[in-house]
């Protein structure tokens, strides 16, 4: 479906699509293109990245103007170039530079002008500016998945000290000869749970039980020495007041 033609001419002028019945263009195929556009008046900036706008806002500067050219002639009388300079004309800001052909240098001023500042040419210098910054993000993401990775790898201290402790308190019941408590969890209904008693079982407070015998007997021997139920502890009990008063 067609965008409306008020909608495409507001993306087109702010760049983001192309004008209608024009190619894309490199910016548009996000093909690096270190140089810039040739129109663009920031592609002296190292930072600056040319997109679709800088194409389709731009017309720059096709020739230079007469008064200038003729201040830069004199300029190139009073300082000569070497050999291995030349003028070249930037026609996104409409000034000459000076390039050394040899090792690709440039300056604003004629090289033997005492103001003159040589330095790289601003398209390396983007190179490597945006070289490094694509290296930065990827040492960045490795180093994030490696961190995430030893954190997957890594044992959690919380569970492996409470296995520790739950091991040592194991070994201390086993070698004092008491019998080990599952997990040593305590039954709610144990007085030891709400009080500072010893924990027991439940045949400790009986009276009948003030022997202590073993009620830990299984098997046959439990079969003939059964515990009494409930109901014949509390009429044994009763009996036993009874006689007493």
């Amino acid at each position: 479906m067609p965008l409306p033609p008020a909608l495409l001419a507001k993306l087109s002028k702010r760049g983001i699509v192309p004008p209608p019945g024009k190619p894309p263009t490199k910016a548009a195929t996000k093909k690096e293109d270190y140089k810039g556009y040739v129109y663009c008046p920031n592609k002296v900036n190292m930072f600056h990245i040319c997109t679709v706008f800088c194409e389709t806002n731009w017309r720059g500067h096709p020739t230079p103007n007469t008064l200038y050219a003729r201040s830069m002639q004199k300029l190139i009388f009073k300082y000569p170039l070497p050999s291995n300079w030349i003028e070249v004309f930037d026609k996104g800001v409409g000034r000459y530079y000076y390039w050394n052909i040899e090792n690709d240098l440039v300056s604003w001023l004629p090289p033997k002008h005492p103001k003159a500042k040589i330095t790289k040419c601003v398209a390396k210098l983007r190179q490597q500016y945006l070289n490094a910054k694509k290296a930065d993000k990827e040492k960045e993401s490795d180093d994030k998945s490696e961190s995430e990775d030893k954190e997957f790898k890594k044992p959690n201290s919380r569970l492996l000290s409470r296995r520790d402790s739950d091991d040592k308190s194991r070994k201390e019941e086993k070698n004092s000869g008491k019998r080990p408590r599952k997990d040593n969890v305590l039954d709610p209904m144990d007085p030891a749970s709400y009080s500072d008693i010893a924990p027991g079982t439940w045949s400790d407070g009986l009276e009948n039980n003030k022997t202590h015998a073993d009620n830990t007997a299984s098997g046959v021997l439990y079969q003939q020495r059964p515990y009494p139920s409930p109901g014949e502890v509390l009429s044994g009990n009763k009996d036993k007041n009874s006689k007493k008063h």
